[in-house]
């Protein structure tokens, strides 16, 4: 199979018929490193692997391995909040950067399944943000309008796929970090059940209520590679032994007829854009083309519970993490980062245990929900910002973001943020589709079903959805 430099798309099923053609690893990082020096500075990356050492990672891989090895030859970015040894671990926070000696777990097992680091993407600081403006490292833009923000934290990698640079990019997504700027740059976000990806060797950030992602060009994709992520290690005290046996392909059968669960009226939420109302009500109608019938319902105890997220006591657990660094070195941090972090010295233990029991009960809710129902699809975001808007107002922005992410890894489940089309001037929204703890093989069976029925190609690449 032919594949051109500079436009082939770096989707798995496209490389793959590359290196079936008899492509090589090292044309597509040489591909890879002329797209990044086309885009000149790019706030997308903090640090790159030099293209010798790509070239060389390329060059070492076997042919004879390649079978066993379900990424062999594919270019992803890695969250600068993970280790890749040799390279400094910054957080998106200069004052914090340390040299890396060794490569945590969670990239070594995309590397071991034959993928190729390209650098360190760009993130907003400690992952609190869900905008990519909160960075010592330069803002990340839209893809689409660089007036506009990325999303974050995982704002570097969102670019990064999106640009058409990597396959995919390795996040973390406590309160939406991997989906929202899948959502804001035409992409797929894929975040698991928390803690069927082990966090072994990862500082604990966001407490009890982290968990990592994929941010990648389509769900087919999304799906190879969060299976290579999936385990279960008894040294991560949340760790879950369902990691070690789930999978997402081959996909489950799905029935030809489903119901699916909708905000009501009441609690759709879109900050005043028609638009991207308007791209929802699309979605919704597009999954009832596909045998659903949609259920309107109160979602006003999930959106209360988003907002315990940071305003609430569970964001004590940011505090515990990082308010020792912040009380040495918080002149060095962003302003909306340090004060967020501060809001958890003013609640008590009696404060938590009580949110964590009201906590309990909203998790009943959803669980008795998604047993009536498919999953809950919702706008991934209500709309989007301009980076002049997010810096003016960033706290309050940062938040509307969140509406309908916060809440999800609160109550054990898994989701994935999916292009749902753009807008009239141009920018893209997300749907996002929530289902029920360890359902995350029937989840991404559905959003992949909605994903071809949508006909929308991978993020601003212009390439079309492979077949």
């Amino acid at each position: 199979m032919s594949w051109d430099a500079k436009t082939g798309s770096l989707d798995l099923q496209t490389l793959a018929a590359f290196y079936d053609g008899g492509g090589e690893p090292t044309d597509v990082i040489e591909a890879v490193y002329d797209r990044l020096a086309a885009r000149g500075e790019d706030a997308a990356w903090i640090a790159k692997v030099p293209r010798e050492a790509a070239l060389a990672a390329a060059r070492a891989l076997s042919r004879d391995k390649r079978g066993a090895q379900p990424l062999w030859g594919v270019p992803f970015g890695v969250k600068d909040n993970f280790d890749l040894a040799g390279y400094e671990t910054t957080h998106g926070c200069r004052a914090r950067a340390t040299m890396a000696t060794t490569t945590m777990p969670i990239v070594q097992g995309l590397i071991d399944a034959g993928a190729i680091p390209i650098g360190k993407n760009n993130m907003d600081q400690f992952g609190v943000g869900l905008n990519g403006t909160r960075t010592d490292y330069g803002i990340p833009r839209c893809v689409f309008d660089d007036r506009y923000i990325s999303g974050g934290s995982t704002s570097g990698g969102g670019v990064a796929v999106a640009a058409g640079v990597v396959s995919f990019a390795l996040g973390g997504d406590a309160a939406g970090s991997g989906r929202v700027p899948a959502a804001l740059n035409n992409i797929v976000g894929l975040k698991p059940t928390p803690g069927t990806v082990p966090s072994t060797g990862i500082p604990s950030q966001a407490g009890m209520v982290g968990s990592h992602s994929l941010l990648t060009l389509n769900m087919a994709d999304a799906i190879v590679a969060t299976e290579v992520l999936y385990g279960h290690d008894p040294n991560d005290p949340l760790s879950k032994p369902e990691g070690a046996t789930l999978q997402l392909a081959p996909s489950p059968p799905l029935p030809a007829r489903f119901r699916f669960a909708v905000p009501d009226a009441s609690s759709r939420r879109f900050a005043g854009d028609a638009e991207a109302e308007r791209l929802f009500d699309e979605a919704v109608a597009r999954l009832k083309s596909l045998g659903g019938e949609a259920v309107e319902t109160d979602l006003e105890i999930y959106l209360a519970a988003a907002k315990e997220l940071y305003e609430g006591p569970f964001i004590a657990q940011r505090t515990a993490t990082l308010g020792p660094f912040m009380e040495a070195h918080g002149d060095k941090v962003f302003p909306a980062t340090r004060e967020i972090v501060s809001w958890g010295t003013k609640w008590s233990a009696m404060d938590l245990f009580k949110a964590q029991y009201a906590m309990a009960g909203v998790r009943q809710k959803a669980r008795a929900l998604l047993r009536e129902v498919a999953f809950l699809a919702v706008p991934t975001t209500p709309t989007t910002v301009t980076v002049e808007a997010m810096l003016a107002d960033n706290i309050a922005q940062n938040a509307m973001l969140g509406t309908y992410t916060n809440f999800v890894n609160l109550l054990d489940l898994p989701a994935i943020s999916v292009p749902a089309g753009f807008r009239a001037d141009g920018l893209p929204q997300g749907l996002m589709l929530i289902g029920p703890s360890l359902g995350d093989a029937r989840l991404a069976a559905f959003a992949a079903l909605y994903e071809q029925a949508t006909g929308l190609s991978m993020g601003a690449t212009g390439a079309p959805l492979p077949a």
